[in-house]
Parts: structure tokens; sequence; C-alpha cells
């Protein structure tokens, strides 16, 4: 594809690009090595059952807690400070696991860890958006989403395998220092990456076009691509909170194979969708994706065998990756470039709250019935997720011709001061 203006070809490919992507990946790779062992730690410190729970999901509850926060400091502050701010703190986060090694200690440094994960994820996500041409905008959110594809595929195993060997060199509280340890070398690598952004280009001016701190919280614009990202990500989360202990209802041994296909099959579907929705529209690729989504859910809930549950677990990453990239593209793109922030902050108020919600929601049904028919019924959300998106797409088209509108009329004025 070239720019019709002076004719050059239009790449993805830039300085801040690459920094972004290369900085979501360190961040997923010390996510996935970290969190998955989460609820083990917890016991391994002697919480009850309780506050095991409590300290997994404190995590998503303090970052959806501090979205009224992140979305108005994203847009204020410079970007490029903020990252090396983020990363930075996630790495004194892993010190402090890794120094004290007790529940109030945890709690607190938890506590931290939430605060970092609510800045850092709209912000990179803002960043990528800042820096990819809108034509390519879809394919550009495939490649950065496959961070979290590659982090969810080495990730776990690091973070498994480093406590594994720390606990077989000394004991288990020196493994779980040993992942944390990994996961703090990461993070501060990533202040790399992060000092090597471009500084923010915006002006005093810009700065106060962007109203009040509460005005910055979410946007309206970009609520009707959050809202499908909504109902995804609830079937997400059940998938993650659920399939281990269903196979072990199921006595299937190896489940660890259906996160290993999700992963690679994410590292496919991500940038091939992120293209073909920069080619042919993203309601050709969301729709179909929705629809397989929602299937995969109800073969697992038949499954009675791993060689089915891990149909089930490519389906469900064809379906889960390829509508990632359309949505994030469409939320970026249906705000002005002054208010990405404020659109990323909204569609992580939709997926911090599908996080929390999904696994309610997915206990509730399974206290009515059984594993087998809660991963059944999730299909029915994700039905909603398509009504949902049927609804938007005249809306999220109109706004997008709104934009398009305005930029040609700034263009022009623009010209003609020149």
């Amino acid at each position: 594809m070239k720019n019709t203006v002076t004719g050059s070809k239009v790449t993805i490919w830039n300085r801040n690009f690459v920094c972004v992507v290369l900085t979501n990946f360190m961040l997923c790779v010390a996510h996935f090595s970290v969190n998955p062992l989460v609820a083990s730690y917890a016991v391994h410190l002697g919480s009850t059952a309780l506050i095991m729970g409590l300290l997994t999901g404190l995590f998503f509850g303090v970052a959806f807690a501090m979205r009224p926060v992140a979305g108005p400091v994203t847009t204020k502050f410079d970007k490029r400070k903020l990252m090396i701010m983020v990363f930075a703190l996630g790495g004194f986060v892993n010190i402090g696991y890794a120094l004290f090694h007790n529940i109030p200690s945890f709690v607190v440094f938890r506590f931290l860890h939430g605060v970092q994960y609510s800045l850092v994820g709209s912000l990179i996500m803002t960043l990528a958006g800042d820096n990819l041409p809108k034509e390519k905008m879809a394919s550009g959110m495939g490649f950065y989403g496959l961070g979290g594809a590659v982090g969810m595929a080495i990730g776990p195993s690091i973070g498994i395998n480093l406590l594994k060997t720390g606990t077989e060199f000394k004991n288990e509280s020196f493994g779980f220092t040993c992942v944390f340890l990994f996961a703090m070398v990461i993070l501060f690598l990533a202040v790399i990456p992060s000092y090597i952004l471009s500084p923010d280009r915006k002006s005093e001016e810009d700065k106060k076009n962007t109203g009040a701190w509460y005005k910055n919280i979410a946007s309206v614009h970009a609520i009707p691509a959050t809202v499908v990202m909504f109902f995804i990500i609830i079937g997400w989360a059940v998938y993650n909170a659920y399939i281990v202990e269903f196979s072990r209802e199921l006595g299937i041994a190896g489940i660890s194979a259906f996160f290993t296909v999700l992963a690679f099959v994410l590292i496919i579907s991500r940038p091939l969708s992120g293209w073909l929705s920069d080619r042919f529209g993203v309601a050709m690729v969301i729709i179909p994706a929705i629809i397989i989504f929602g299937i995969s859910f109800i073969i697992v809930g038949m499954s009675k065998s791993l060689p089915l549950m891990l149909v089930g677990a490519g389906l469900a990453a064809i379906g889960y990756g390829s509508t990632q990239p359309a949505l994030l593209s469409m939320c970026i793109q249906s705000e002005t470039s002054l208010k990405r922030a404020v659109a990323s902050n909204t569609m992580y108020i939709g997926i911090d709250f599908g996080f929390f919600l999904g696994p309610i929601i997915g206990s509730i049904i399974f206290e009515m019935y059984n594993f087998a028919d809660m991963f059944k019924s999730v299909s029915i959300i994700q039905v909603l997720g398509l009504i949902s998106f049927i609804i938007i797409l005249p809306i999220y088209h109109r706004r997008r011709n709104t934009l398009d509108k305005v930029e040609i009329n700034s263009s022009l004025c623009e010209a003609v001061r020149g």
C-alpha cells in the first residue's frame, strides 16, 4: 500500500513502534512468568482459600479501580517518561516480592503491581496507535498483540522451571525468589527501549484541549468496541480460570498442552487477522471470529479427552486472536489523536471488568450445573457479543467518516496557512 500523496510505501515499522512491540513482549514475558504462580505462592505463604482468591484477584481489582486515574495521567503526561516510570515500578515490585516472604508484604506489593498494570496496558496500546498509519492500524495491532501470545507461550514455562530449579537447589522459597528476580530483570531491561522512544510532541495548548481530568477517564466513542471486547474477555477469562479444574474433574492429564496450543495459534492468528482486517474490513474478520470463538466453548464443554480439548483450544485461539487486532484498531480510530489514551483506557475498563466478571459468572453456572454446562453456556455470551458488534458497526463507521472529514479539513487549513 502506498501513500497517495508522496507515492512512498506505507510501513508500520518505525523506531517507536519497534520499541513498543519490544516493551510489550518483555512486559508479557514477565507477567506470564509470575501471574500463573500467584495462587501457588499464596498457598506457600500459608494463606487460606479465601485469602488466596483475594490475592489472585487483587491485581485486576486494583487495575480496574485505577482507571479513573490512568486515563487522565496517560493523556496529560509525556508517554515516554511514563513508560520509563511504570517499567521501573514493575521491577521494584518484583524486588519486593523477592525480598519479603509474608502475606502483608505480598498484599502491599500486589497492590502496587495492580497500579503499574493499570497504567502500562493502556499506555503501550496508545503508543502503538500513535505510531501506526491508519491504513495499517489493524495489521500493526496484530503484531503488537504478538507480545501477549509469545509471552503466554514461554512465560509460564520459564516461571515453572525457575521455581522447580530453585526449589531443587535450595528450597521452595528460593524457587519463588528466582521467579521474581527474573521478572525484575526483564522489566528493568524494558526501560531501555522505553528510553529510546521519542518524547511526546504534545504542546501545552494540546494538553488544555484535552479538557478537565474527568473528561479523560473514558471516551463515549470507544464504548461500542469496548462492549464487544467485554463479552469476548468474559469467555477468555472462563478458559483461564476453569480449564485446569475441568480437566482434573474429567481425569485428563497433560492439560498444559491446551495453553501451548492457545499460545502458538495466537501467534499466527493475531498478525494474519490484522492484515485481513485492513484489507477486507473489520466485519469480515470479527463476525466469523466471534462465531468460531463461541463454537470452541461448545466443543470444550463436550470434551471427554485431551485431543478434543485441543481442537477447542485451537478454535478459541483463532476466534479470540482474530477479534483482538480489529477491535483494538476500532477503539484507537474512534478518537482523535489527542484522545487515543482515553480510548485505550476505555477499552481496558472493559477488559478489566470482563476478567473480573468472567470467573464469577462461570462459578455461578457451575454451582447450578457443572463444568461442562458452564463452558457450553458461555457460548451464549459470545452470541451477545456478536449481536453487539452488528449493532455498533454502523455507529463506528459514522464516527470514522466524521473523523476523516475533520482530518481532511485540518490538512487543508494547514496547507492554506503554509
